[in-house]
């Protein structure tokens, strides 16, 4: 057994200070006979070999013992901080951890607290001074421990390693943790026993997938369904005696279509296929068509019916029932769909306006009872389209249309009334209300047709599906061409030479191949086939260390580490062919090649898998889909979906462009829709921007729009995902917020409270706003330092609502919002256009703290002393070089940190 283990999973795996601790998957579910890789802990390697412990020079112990000791003792050690070791050894990563803790508070000022003495400039310099020496110089770049893809990584890299571009993974695959704001860092990605198990059901469902296991032969029936038996859809089907109507050829299956409720095919195969329909009150001559389409019972009811194949177009040509009967192949999952293809009346915007217009033509009455039923008093500002729809709406219009009373006056096509009806009606606020209450007029006076019955027989045969089909392909791309004549041993050997450096993403010794290829022999000997083989190869490929982790290998970062950095960071997939040769000829350590390919690889659409997880993970719109705001807010769904849209064609935009890092606080142009412009931005050229609409697409389309500089809206701090994200749907919170901009926009993150500090000092007594109430509960020492920098950004953000938009008193209370302030280095600031302005001013604290976030979503750890100050002198060289963001998310690539495991 011990060896089996060590041969199906330790394959030429050589850790230095490695523990690898294996289980049978046998142990964990009594049966299956392949291993679980259990955990994988790995002891940093890096050491200092000089001498590191060091004594604290005099004048920064005596800051210390002046200004720390007090609290930071060994005696006291308030937040289990002791600095009273008279030396240091800077060898030690605690050490190292502990002392560059101190340098931050002791250069931000968070340390001594407010109302402790302070110490003066130079005393604070020599401190800072001493700490910044000795932190660089014994802080090694690099230390990124081995690390497991993230779910997102692992889904992409199964898409790309099977070609399976649709793959998820099951429902119920465990979360990864967040860890310093990302999902991808290898502190955060832990090896849990519920993550074992799911990794060894996805190998076995991704086994399936390519080697399904065989059919059985499936037994012949004969079933049938009438009108009672069919899914109704949303109004353009209605039962009539024993015949069910169909009015409309509508694209969306639900409006147009009917399909059967109880009759899914469960084995792929040919079927006959018996219908019977009749037309129903015509008006015309000539046959009706009904098509006959096979429906995925998976698909959504809002799919268009020409996306399902077309098995028989059915000519019905008179009152009379007809029937067909027609052989045709139908698949596992699906169902039979019908529609009524010739049908006077679509839910259609393209036809739907004009059938009305040329019906209004012909029947001024008809006119007028529309009008008297949409704008009931004549009057435009009065549009009666939410309550008048289906059958209710019917019976108004009805009602209207037989009245000996209806006022004529105004059923001409110029009329204004006639102009807004026919606008209404080609726009989604009166079109597929307007259509489905049509659908009762035909089912009342015709023409419909009557569809009686369908009869499905079989299977008379089987045939492949559509999964057996796919499992066709992914054979061929697993195991290749065999050369005729060659041997199950010698072909599964050339399967592995090719797939496991796929696999694992760098090349394999030949003992790793002997070793997969000896499971391949033993399942030969146990009486399993070719297929069985293979099923088995993946399961054990799938769970294997050297596939579900990264950065395995031990000494330096190689070229194929490289290579797998830069393609995870960049596409969120594992390296394609053209990394993997560049990798394989050692050119990735050229920085010019690296910069060559991350070009090649940044992102280009704001649906690119990075735009959209960094953006979300930096800036916390992926909290959004848990936030419901309150109705009073008027924010739906496709409002949330509009700002997180936004947010990565914004996104997008600056970095496609080189746009400079200034223009994330302070653009001239904004990406979202024209309606959303005007409703949640109060954008001031809308009106303009409408007349235009016609050319530039639908008010509902996204689109790139022209803002001033210097206004309230525009950049980060005023977008709609992000003020609804550091909100929580009903009330804003000036803590939550100043925090959110600390640690995402100035990279200034404060130190966590104090444990004891209470969510709202008890004495709140005649504090009417939240700037009171927040006043009275930071006038404790222990919290002024901190509020001293939260306060002053969150305020100025109050004028934003929990949705975005502009407010100018607090709710609830009338009383006009106060949102100015003072910002660390003593600028006042009276409003959001202060603060952006002065952001931009200072644009190297943004870029700094972007150019963290970015580095530890690229490398998967947080950089260090040393790390961060390579990150500050790129970001220095790069606002002299014009400060575009592309540039200098490149640079960041090809920095040390970057390119040091």
């Amino acid at each position: 057994m011990r060896s089996h283990i060590t041969n199906a999973f330790v394959v030429g795996l050589s850790l230095a200070k490695c523990h690898i601790v294996l289980t049978t998957y046998a142990a964990l579910r009594k049966r299956k006979p392949y291993i679980l890789l259990c955990y994988i802990g790995v002891t940093s390697t890096l050491s200092l070999s000089a001498k590191t412990e060091l004594p604290i020079p005099d004048a920064a112990y005596e800051v210390l013992s002046n200004y720390c000791l007090d609290c930071h003792d060994e005696a006291e050690m308030k937040g289990d901080v002791n600095l009273d070791p008279i030396s240091v050894d800077w060898g030690q990563k605690d050490n190292r951890d502990l002392w560059e803790k101190a340098h931050y508070v002791a250069k931000e000022g968070f340390m001594p607290p407010a109302k402790k003495r302070q110490p003066n400039e130079k005393e604070r310099a020599t401190l800072v001074r001493w700490l910044d020496g000795k932190l660089l110089e014994n802080t090694p770049i690099g230390g990124t421990p081995p690390r497991r893809l993230s779910a997102d990584e692992y889904r992409s890299t199964i898409r790309s390693l099977f070609d399976l571009p649709d793959y998820e993974l099951p429902l119920g695959f465990p979360k990864d943790s967040e860890f310093h704001g990302f999902n991808n860092v290898g502190e955060g990605l832990v090896l849990s026993p519920p993550l074992m198990e799911a990794y060894t059901k996805v190998a076995e469902l991704v086994a399936d997938t390519v080697y399904p296991p065989a059919r059985k032969e499936p037994r012949s029936t004969t079933r049938t369904a009438g009108p009672n038996d069919m899914v109704l859809s949303f109004s353009a089907g209605k039962i009539v005696d024993d015949s069910l109507l169909l009015v409309s050829r509508g694209h969306e299956i639900f409006r147009s279509c009917y399909w059967p409720s109880r009759m899914e095919v469960m084995s792929s195969g040919t079927y006959r296929i018996t219908v019977r329909a009749a037309k129903h009150k015509p008006t015309w001559g000539g046959p009706m068509k009904l098509e006959i389409r096979a429906r995925e019972l998976s698909a959504s009811d809002r799919s268009r019916a020409d996306i399902f194949r077309l098995l028989k177009v059915m000519d019905v040509p008179s009152t009379e029932p007809t029937t067909i009967t027609f052989e045709a192949e139908l698949y596992e999952g699906q169902t039979l769909l019908f529609r009524w293809m010739n049908a006077d009346m679509a839910h259609d915007y393209a036809k739907f306006a004009k059938h009305m217009e040329e019906w209004f033509e012909k029947d001024p009455r008809w006119l007028a009872a529309w009008q008297h039923t949409v704008f009931p008093n004549g009057d435009l500002s009065k549009i009666r389209t939410s309550v008048i729809r289906g059958r209710s709406g019917w019976e108004f219009l009805n009602k209207a249309f037989n009245d000996p009373n209806l006022d004529m006056s105004r059923a001409t096509m110029d009329d204004e009334l006639t102009v807004k009806f026919l606008e209404l009606a080609n726009s989604n606020t009166g079109m597929f209300n307007f259509a489905d209450i049509l659908c009762h007029y035909y089912f009342t006076n015709g023409p419909a047709l009557e569809f009686h019955q369908v009869t499905i027989e079989g299977p008379l045969k089987t045939v492949d599906g559509p999964r057996e089909m796919l499992a066709k392909k992914l054979q061929k791309r697993f195991t290749g061409t065999r050369i005729p004549g060659q041997s199950d041993e010698a072909f599964t050997q050339d399967i592995l030479e090719r797939f496991l450096p796929q696999a694992f993403r760098r090349p394999v010794d030949q003992e790793t191949i002997e070793t997969y290829l000896n499971i391949a022999k033993r399942r030969w000997v146990q009486g399993g086939d070719f297929d069985a083989a293979m099923h088995l190869l993946i399961r054990n490929i799938l769970i294997s260390p050297r596939f579900i982790y990264r950065l395995l290998s031990p000494g330096e970062l190689d070229d194929y580490d490289l290579a797998s950095r830069l393609s995870y960071f960049l596409t969120q997939a594992p390296p394609d062919k053209k990394l993997l040769d560049s990798a394989k000829k050692g050119k990735l350590s050229d920085p010019q090649i690296l910069r060559r390919e991350a070009l090649r690889l940044l992102p280009q659409k704001p649906t690119d898998a990075m735009v959209q997880s960094f953006t979300s993970q930096w800036l916390d719109t992926n909290l959004l889909p848990e936030i419901m705001p309150d109705p009073v807010f008027k924010f739906s769904e496709a409002e949330i979906t509009i700002a997180e849209e936004e947010v990565e064609h914004f996104f997008t935009e600056i970095l496609t462009k080189n746009l400079p890092m200034t223009d994330f606080i302070d653009p001239d142009f904004h990406y979202t829709t024209l309606a959303f412009a005007k409703d949640n931005y109060q954008y001031p050229r809308a009106e303009k921007a409408a007349m235009k609409s016609s050319s530039m697409g639908s008010e509902s389309e996204l689109r790139k729009l022209p803002l001033d500089r210097g206004g309230r809206y525009g950049g980060l701090l005023s977008q709609s995902a992000v003020m609804t994200a550091t909100a929580n749907g009903v009330d804003t919170q000036p803590v939550l917020r100043g925090v959110w901009v600390l640690e995402n926009i100035l990279g200034m993150p404060p130190p966590p409270p104090p444990k004891n500090v209470p969510a709202l000092t008890p004495d709140t007594r005649g504090a009417n706003t939240p700037r009171e109430l927040l006043a009275a509960h930071t006038s404790e020492d222990s919290c002024a330092t901190c509020h001293v920098r939260i306060d002053p950004v969150g305020f100025v953000l109050e004028n934003f609502d929990p949705v975005g938009n502009w407010r100018e008193e607090w709710p609830k209370t009338g009383i006009p919002i106060d949102p100015t302030g003072t910002l660390p280095d003593g600028t006042s600031i009276k409003d959001v256009t202060e603060l952006k302005s002065w952001l931009v001013d200072h644009i190297d604290f943004f870029s700094l703290c972007l150019s963290e976030k970015l580095v530890t979503y690229a490398t998967g750890r947080v950089p260090n002393f040393a790390e961060r100050k390579e990150i500050e002198t790129i970001v220095h060289q790069n606002r002299e070089k014009g400060n575009g963001f592309q540039d200098l998310i490149l640079a960041l690539i090809t920095s040390e940190t970057f390119r040091t495991k």
